[in-house]
């Protein structure tokens, strides 16, 4: 990756004008990231790589609802208090979506396609919706999608079946999709389509047979490979991993839909129409149509297939399974599809772009829906700032939380539904409240037994544990403005805050509201 972006040199950029763009889209990641407005699907993502910094393990001190590859990434961002973990983060983040970019156009090029015409596919990815929150948020999509991106990288210098020799890269491929897995569970089908490529490939004549399951063997080798640290961390806690990783997503959407007013949201109609606007948000669905038509009128010609086409083929079936199967349909689902995607669509415009020579509604088509990308980046570094707290408030509310406990000298561990308040201030959250509002919001939706077992609290539970534990301080008033809460999630833990005396200050920062225990 560092030599794809070497190419890229001021001087060169400043002879290419398309290329001075491309760079410049993907040095505004880290920024972006750094300016968006926090988001508190956040919030399990940041309190679970400080935890896992200060020497915990997931699963088994702290409930995590995600694969953990990823904690162990992040966690060195949070290790030193000389660096505040949340900018840290965010800021880490914008640059893996930068290399997601330079990895796609590095593999257009491995290719075969045309400089331009790379960087045109490849810097396509920065206006599509998905890709720019998942990659300038700290969530799970900015690593497992650079990890895929990797992973075609790899593969197209070796699948060409003319150079032979190359099962190594295969093994590679399998290592970083099986990794993408360990971070991010629906790349499962991404791993399954890289392991299957090789037999459909000789199905069409274009890999000897006893290549082709030797390929998938090793690619699924790498693949079990990267995985194998998954069973010893579910060693370690398997009630809570399972949860964590299976039980938790199969119910608990739909119990906090249906208790929140909106069960319209899981409909087999609200579906269609969450999957159509994630993909509209941007160039992703005008990508995947002209993508179609270019293979139908491939098949169509009974051209031959060429190897590095296939593999898109099978991988943009397996982002389209893992942006629409999961119920309701968020708009980061998409993001496996991206790279795959426009990798795709740059090979196959190579081939045939001669198809859409004579489209006058190309160009007005592309231009509005990369029009329609820039809504967001817009939005985040101009309104949206305005009326939801940036990563900088949040630093600031966070280290004068940490001043006022020191000043009165109250000592302990700070329970909130809001953790990015607290991380990479230098206080200790409570693990209890590791998953932020997520495993709380719906532990009363089911069996208690099980909630026992795992170990989380929900909001009938809430006030029992915050009278043993009595933390040294409670944060509030992010959830509600958050989403969508009309339960009231943090009442219950208001109400403890005021019959245990606890002293009310707004923060005047942000929308934070602390509460300090008191004098014992």
């Amino acid at each position: 990756m560092i030599d794809i972006v070497r190419r890229m040199t001021p001087a060169r950029a400043r002879a290419h004008p398309h290329a001075l763009l491309f760079v410049l889209l993907m040095a505004s990641l880290p920024l972006i990231a750094l300016l968006s407005p926090i988001d508190h699907d956040e919030t399990q993502y940041l309190a679970a790589a400080e935890l896992v910094a200060g020497g915990m393990s997931p699963f088994r001190d702290f409930l995590y609802l995600q694969t953990p590859y990823q904690l162990y990434v992040l966690a060195p961002l949070f290790g030193d208090p000389e660096w505040h973990g949340l900018l840290a983060a965010r800021l880490f983040s914008g640059l893996m979506g930068a290399g997601v970019i330079a990895l796609v156009y590095g593999a257009l090029r491995e290719g075969g396609v045309a400089r331009h015409h790379a960087m045109m596919a490849a810097g396509a990815i920065w206006f599509c919706h998905a890709f720019l929150f998942g990659v300038t948020l700290v969530r799970n999509d900015a690593l497992p999608a650079l990890l895929l991106a990797f992973a075609f990288f790899v593969a197209m210098g070796a699948v060409d079946p003319a150079q032979p020799g190359r099962r190594y890269k295969w093994l590679l491929a399998g290592l970083a999709i099986g990794a993408a897995t360990g971070t991010k569970i629906s790349y499962a089908v991404m791993a399954g389509a890289f392991a299957a490529f090789p037999l459909l490939a000789a199905i069409f004549g274009v890999m000897g047979k006893r290549r082709a399951v030797a390929t998938t063997l090793v690619t699924s080798a790498g693949v079990v490979l990267a995985l194998v640290p998954m069973l010893w961390i579910r060693e370690t806690a398997p009630t809570a991993f399972d949860y964590g990783n299976f039980h938790y997503h199969a119910e608990a959407p739909f119990l906090w839909y249906e208790a929140n007013g909106r069960a319209h949201r899981l409909t087999l109609g609200m579906k269609a129409i969450d999957g159509l606007l994630t993909l509209v948000r941007g160039p992703a669905l005008l990508a995947l149509v002209l993508y179609t038509l270019l293979r139908l009128r491939s098949l169509k010609a009974r051209e031959a297939q060429i190897p590095a086409l296939l593999l898109t083929d099978l991988a943009i079936l397996a982002g389209l399974v893992a942006t629409l199967a999961p119920t309701p349909i968020h708009r980061q689902y998409a993001i496996p599809l991206l790279p795959p995607l426009f990798v795709g669509l740059g090979l196959a415009w190579a081939r045939d772009r001669g198809a859409f020579v004579d489209k006058h509604w190309l160009k007005p088509a592309v231009g509005l829906f990369l029009a329609i990308g820039l809504v967001q980046p817009v939005y985040n570094l101009g309104g949206a700032a305005l009326d939801k707290p940036t990563p900088t408030v949040v630093a600031e509310e966070g280290r004068a939380l940490a001043a006022l406990l020191g000043a009165e000298g109250i000592e302990g561990e700070v329970a909130t539904l809001s953790p990015e308040t607290v991380v990479g201030s230098g206080l200790a959250l409570d693990p209890m409240f590791a998953t932020g509002p997520f495993a709380y919001r719906t532990g009363d939706m089911i069996d208690a037994a099980d909630r026992d077992a795992v170990g989380f609290v929900s909001p009938s539970t809430i006030t029992d544990y915050l009278e043993e534990s009595r933390p040294a301080a409670i944060v509030t008033g992010y959830e509600a403005s958050h989403t969508v809460d009309r339960i009231g999630l943090e009442v219950p833990i208001e109400g403890f805050a005021r019959e245990a005396g606890y002293r009310r200050v707004e923060s005047g920062i942000g929308g934070a509201t602390f509460w300090l225990r008191p004098a014992d």
